[in-house]
């Protein structure tokens, strides 16, 4: 519990220093008036939208440990993940949830080894299709200002994933080359699991398909905000800014991906002419909206700590 506070504390520190940093440069009024003029269908669409994002996650993540290998019931697995989405909203952003997934799964099944693969599968997925969306939307933009150095963040992480997952298929024998025994089986553990994973084609595709298919609908929820909020810049420059948000909001580096992300969508669509307060309500709503996602997760998380006794 000790080590936890520390890392919990030092994210903390960095999401109140960025956003105080970024609200010394904001009219907070003109925040709040922005958020407020957001109309009750809107609000609607947000709730379907952010409630369909969280289907899909589910969906792709099931579908996963199903074609890894687990015997896991659909029910049991929805449950798992909801829960281990909420509470990773007090772990590391994103990577917070696939921490408790894989520890529930291993602990379930025994099978540590495919517990980890199924996450970094998970993970790796996650980001090579929000980052390949970016690369399309470089190429649908049309008309309107992109700075250089977003086109080039999006390129060189997306070659960067890209790598990665061509690494991921050598680290069998560079983990026997350089690891003891005992690490080194656990290695061969996990990507021996990807290879069977990879191996089911059908299982593959579909999973690939959910994944394009859940960035797609959260570029979506972002350019629902902004419609909201009247900022006037087409669907496609969503999808060239989104996936460099949702990115950071994904590094353990804030709690909730507060801070950060808010910082670099306000640079981002500042060519644009979007001004500060709206860029600023506008990621500030989609940050909270996925933690609104989460909350079926807390209401199932409150309900078997009740029933514990």
């Amino acid at each position: 519990m000790i080590r936890a506070r520390g890392p919990l504390a030092l994210r903390a520190l960095v999401t109140v220093l960025v956003l105080a940093w970024l609200g010394s440069r904001l009219d907070p009024a003109g925040v709040v008036e922005a958020v407020t003029r957001i109309d009750g269908a809107v609000w609607a669409l947000l709730a379907l939208v952010t409630a369909a994002d969280r289907g899909l996650a589910t969906a792709r993540w099931l579908l996963l440990v199903r074609a890894s290998g687990f015997d896991l019931p659909v029910r049991s697995g929805a449950r798992l993940f909801l829960v281990s989405s909420f509470l990773g909203s007090f772990l590391p952003a994103g990577v917070g949830g696939d921490i408790a997934r894989t520890w529930e799964l291993a602990t379930r099944t025994g099978r540590t080894g495919r517990a980890v693969a199924v996450a970094a599968a998970d993970r790796w997925l996650g980001l090579a299709s929000v980052l390949a969306l970016g690369a399309a939307g470089l190429v649908l933009v049309d008309g309107l200002p992109i700075d250089p150095r977003l086109a080039g963040a999006v390129y060189v992480l997306l070659g960067v994933v890209l790598l990665a997952g061509f690494a991921g298929r050598l680290a069998e024998r560079i983990a026997a080359a350089v690891l003891p025994a005992r690490w080194a089986a656990a290695a061969a553990a996990v990507t021996g699991a990807v290879r069977q994973f990879l191996g089911r084609r059908a299982a593959v595709g579909l999973v690939v398909g959910l994944s394009f298919a859940a960035q797609v609908v959260r570029v979506l929820l972002a350019w629902l905000i902004g419609v909201g909020l009247a900022i006037d810049i087409p669907l496609s420059y969503y999808f060239v800014v989104m996936p460099i948000g949702i990115v950071l909001i994904l590094l353990p580096i804030s709690v909730a991906g507060l801070g950060p992300a808010q910082g670099a969508v306000m640079w981002m669509l500042r060519p644009a002419g979007v001004p500060d307060e709206l860029s600023f309500a506008m990621s500030t709503l989609f940050v909270l909206l996925g933690v609104a996602g989460n909350l079926p997760g807390a209401v199932l998380f409150l309900r078997s700590r009740h029933r514990a006794p």
